[in-house]
């Protein structure tokens, strides 16, 4: 409860990226915390974007917003590389007879959401069924798209235990290519049926492309927020899920997107990831969830012993801290701890210890040693 707390004190900024207007009552001091703050959690050019739509950002004042303009312009850029990218693979794809599905910051930016404003876009995520990804791998490699270098190991880890395949690079761009088959690995603790996504999938908006259906697409960011390795500096990927919750159900009747949430994230086996995802933005964001919905959730979601543990780890590791101190122990023991819980999520023991040994004789082995360090 005392993480949760300290968090919440520390997360009254974010208001601001639905009311850009409460940014202009803040002093310099409060510009000089929040912008550090939301830089390092690629939330600033999102909070540029919404007072430059507002016509408030000559309005702030000149030092805090030098630095607005600066992240906006980057998100500009890293935006017009990633349309340029898309293109690029949309060329390599065209008469492919099988769904090409975007995923995650690309998907937003399809569908016109309001959280696509201001992102900072590193790489593109698709998704193709895996009976097809190595006909969609060999067009890509027929663009001049490249995987790296890898050892033997990487490779059978990426082929038979990962759910997409080694990132690709191009010559011509600085984006990245996730090539995946699933939204989980297939030896994960929770092992997803990716035929039911991609049953479900729908126009994105630009021609030729998909996306999930939208509860598909909250139960895939809650998912890959919430069973990853490394949890710090992750406010932006919650920020996200607040978006989409407040989004999607307004397009539904009623209470219908909730019904339907719950019941697909039942059928996934994703209620964990989903009670999460609805707990820390109720209570750090203060997303609007129906009371059912919220009982739901505690009922589906974690147990109580693992809540006692599980939440502080996870609101500690979660909460952006002061950026001019490094993290404290707290910090570091539950970031331990939440990655002990990644690695054994992801893969059975008898996959995971060889798979880390590996890793660990790689990273001690001399410079120069080979393999790519990519799994």
């Amino acid at each position: 409860m005392v993480a949760h707390a300290v968090a919440h004190v520390h997360m009254g900024w974010l208001a601001s990226l639905r009311q850009p207007e409460l940014a202009l009552a803040w002093p310099l001091a409060e510009w000089q915390r929040v912008v550090p703050l939301a830089r390092r959690t690629r939330l600033l050019a999102r909070l540029a974007e919404g007072l430059s739509d507002r016509g408030l950002l000559d309005q702030v004042p000149l030092q805090p917003r030098r630095h607005l303009l600066a992240d906006q312009c980057l998100s500009r850029w890293r935006m017009l590389q990633l349309r340029w990218t898309l293109a690029h693979v949309e060329s390599a794809l065209a008469g492919a007879p099988y769904p090409t599905v975007l995923l995650k910051g690309t998907a937003y930016l399809a569908q016109g959401l309001p959280i696509a404003a201001g992102r900072l876009p590193s790489d593109l995520d698709l998704l193709v069924p895996r009976a097809h990804l190595e006909d969609a791998q060999a067009r890509l490699f027929a663009a001049d798209w490249a995987e790296q270098p890898m050892d033997a190991h990487d490779r059978k880890y990426y082929h038979d235990w990962s759910h997409e395949v080694p990132p690709m690079t191009h010559p011509q761009t600085q984006v990245e290519l996730d090539l995946h088959h699933n939204i989980l690995p297939p030896v994960a603790h929770v092992p997803i049926d990716a035929a039911l996504l991609l049953a479900d999938c729908v126009p994105s908006g630009w021609p030729h492309w998909q996306v999930l259906s939208p509860v598909d697409q909250v139960l895939h960011s809650a998912a890959h927020l919430f069973f990853d390795a490394d949890l710090r500096d992750r406010l932006r990927d919650l920020v996200d899920l607040d978006g989409l919750l407040r989004h999607f159900p307004a397009q539904w009747p009623g209470n219908e997107f909730w019904t339907v949430l719950c019941a697909r994230a039942d059928q996934l086996g994703l209620q964990e990831p989903l009670a999460l995802a609805l707990h820390f933005c109720q209570r750090w964001l203060s997303t609007p969830v129906p009371a059912p919905v919220v009982a739901h959730g505690r009922r589906v979601g974690p147990g109580h012993l693992q809540r006692a543990w599980l939440l502080p780890a996870l609101a500690t590791a979660m909460a952006p801290g002061d950026t001019s101190m490094l993290p404290g122990w707290r910090v570091s023991v539950s970031a331990r701890l939440l990655q002990m819980r990644y690695h054994l999520r992801r893969m059975p023991l008898e996959m995971l210890v060889p798979h880390l040994w590996h890793k660990w004789r790689r990273a001690a082995a001399p410079m120069g040693g080979g393999g790519s360090g990519t799994a």
